[in-house]
């Protein structure tokens, strides 16, 4: 807290006096001492001036307390308002700079009420889904260190498991390769064995020829001596002959035994690392929720929106009646698929059964295909397509080739569905909207105030629309859930589905009024688009195609309609 002597009496100081102030005049931009205060009451220059005490001028935020009144390059007050440029300005800046500027209005007017209005609240909204947003961050940061913690226990565990996966493959390997050396030792060494045996036995005849020589020289005579040596000269050479033969035998070559690594051994051996840690970005999974902008004049009265839309041309679908042999059928959704197919929810009166429909983008029949639980809201989302079922209670994939029902995605009182972008929004009667990421998991919830019978909804750009078709009103949300306008319209009876074009006009199918309107994207305003002339006969399901400008519409019991719109 700044101290007393930092505040000075400001008329006191400009007669050299130096006594404390105990008040702040916001207009004069000074303090005020007792005395000085009393002449400011009652001046007639000042007397209209508020003042406040200066404790409570010290708590205010420094870059208040130090705001100007005055221009910047003219030393004038500010006293008039530039509605172009958004800026406020002295008489000579609106005077040399602000000529050609469309809204020069008094600064006094223009902030006419500005702590009841939009202004104020929707700056605090801001601040509200700032700060929101960064607290949800913040402790989704510090989970992710809980999650990195619990990651690396699982590659740890992971690295283990692996390890001990090759371990038991070498000794698998080891074993194997260990039988097949006893296995070639024990035949090898047989082979040898009986080589050896054979020149065992070659040896003993040798020696007994080495005995006859010796005896034939001792006992006798010379011709003797020569018969009996031809004799064993013969017998050497066959012996001769017999052990050349047996060494070109596979039991008389030399054995030797080397391992030989395979290749995948090979490589093995020059491992050195066992995988890498690979860290991957993800887009974090809290939402950023960009609020709505506030200018000053938008509590202005001269903002005005005008709607110019014209429908060009009306192609008109099927008749249903003659494809449920006149069964009464209630519509209750649709959606145009990206490669152009037109996917219709159907329930019949009773709701005791449904249908999904599918038509080109001409408006004819493709296929048609019956379900058991009643559709009610369909979607498109990450290349899935999801419909919702209230009598099964359940949301669900849908093949969007076959049109079978796939997996349930999420379990509840769940009605109508709306994507933008990769955000999900559900309709659970009983709960609110639900928002989701793209593969169905829950973010958050954001109660309505007609949580029994909410039914349509539809998401686009950070804003939320959903429909009382019993009291006939439009509902406009943030992503916070605060309310940021809602709109009713006597002409509009019954409103249903929605959708909304590029500049974020919102298009109704208002089933009681036999109509389809635009209301403007701020809600203040509407027109009739489509009536009964046009065929609009309870019309309940609308989708609007941005890429060509086409809008679909739907019949709560019989046809479709494809409309082109042209935008001035």
């Amino acid at each position: 807290m700044a101290e007393q002597s930092e505040f000075r009496c400001g008329p006191c100081e400009s007669r050299n006096l130096s006594n404390n102030a105990l008040l702040w005049c916001s207009v004069c931009e000074e303090g005020l001492c007792t005395e000085c205060s009393e002449y400011h009451k009652v001046s007639k220059s000042s007397r209209q001036h508020s003042t406040l005490p200066i404790q409570n001028y010290q708590d205010l935020p420094e870059f208040f307390r130090t705001l100007s009144k005055t221009c910047l390059l003219h030393g004038e007050p500010l006293v008039l308002y530039c509605g172009t440029h958004q800026e406020p300005g002295c008489a000579e800046c609106i005077a040399f700079q602000h000529t050609k500027c469309i809204g020069v209005t008094l600064l006094s007017q223009t902030v006419k009420g500005i702590k009841e209005s939009e202004y104020i609240s929707g700056t605090k909204r801001q601040i509200r889904g700032l700060k929101t947003s960064m607290e949800e961050m913040k402790q989704n940061r510090h989970a992710n260190i809980d999650r990195l913690q619990q990651q690396r226990f699982s590659i740890c565990e992971e690295i283990t498991r692996y390890r001990d996966t090759v371990n038991k493959q070498l000794d698998i390997i080891e074993a194997k390769i260990q039988k097949e050396l006893l296995e070639t030792v024990a035949s090898e060494s047989k082979k040898c064995k009986k080589a050896e045996e054979i020149l065992e036995g070659q040896l003993s005849k040798i020696v007994d020829l080495e005995k006859s020589i010796s005896k034939i020289e001792n006992y006798g005579n010379e011709e003797h001596v020569f018969l009996g040596m031809t004799y064993l000269k013969n017998c050497l050479l066959t012996e001769e002959q017999e052990l050349k033969l047996n060494t070109k035998q596979d039991d008389f070559q030399e054995k030797h035994i080397d391992l030989v690594l395979t290749e995948e051994m090979k490589i093995f051996r020059n491992i050195f690392c066992m995988g890498n840690i690979k860290l991957s970005n993800k887009p974090n999974p809290v939402l950023y929720i960009e609020t709505k902008q506030v200018t000053a004049q938008m509590f202005s009265s001269s903002v005005i929106n005008s709607l110019e839309i014209k429908v060009t041309s009306i192609k008109k679908g099927p008749t249903f009646h003659r494809f449920y042999e006149d069964e009464v059928v209630n519509i209750r959704s649709l959606i145009q698929l990206p490669d152009g197919r037109i996917v219709l929810a159907i329930a019949d009166e009773n709701e005791s059964k449904g249908y999904i429909d599918v038509f080109d983008s001409n408006g004819s029949i493709i296929t048609r295909k019956k379900h058991i639980s009643c559709p009610f809201g369909i979607s498109w989302i990450n290349n899935k397509l999801l419909v919702s079922s209230n009598k099964a209670k359940i949301l669900a994939t849908l093949d969007s080739k076959t049109f079978s029902l796939g997996s349930t995605v999420l379990k509840g009182s769940i009605y109508g569905l709306s994507c933008d972008g990769d955000t999900l929004a559900i309709a659970v009667r009983g709960k609110g909207i639900v928002l989701a990421d793209k593969e169905g998991t829950p973010i958050k919830t954001i109660t309505t105030i007609i949580n029994s019978h909410l039914a349509y909804i539809h998401l686009c750009k950070n804003k939320l629309f959903y429909t009382d078709y019993n009291d006939n009103y439009l509902y406009c949300l943030d992503l916070n859930g605060e309310e940021l306008w809602k709109s009713t319209f006597e002409e509009i009876k019954g409103p249903r589905n929605i959708c909304t074009d590029e500049s974020g006009n919102i298009f109704v199918a208002a089933t009681e009024s036999n109509a389809v309107y635009v209301i403007s994207a701020d809600g203040s305003k509407f027109m009739k688009l489509l009536g009964q002339d046009d065929g609009m006969s309870e019309p309940k399901a609308i989708y609007f195609n941005q890429l060509n400008s086409e809008l679909i519409v739907a019949n709560k019991r019989g046809n479709f309609f494809i409309c082109s719109l042209q935008f001035q």
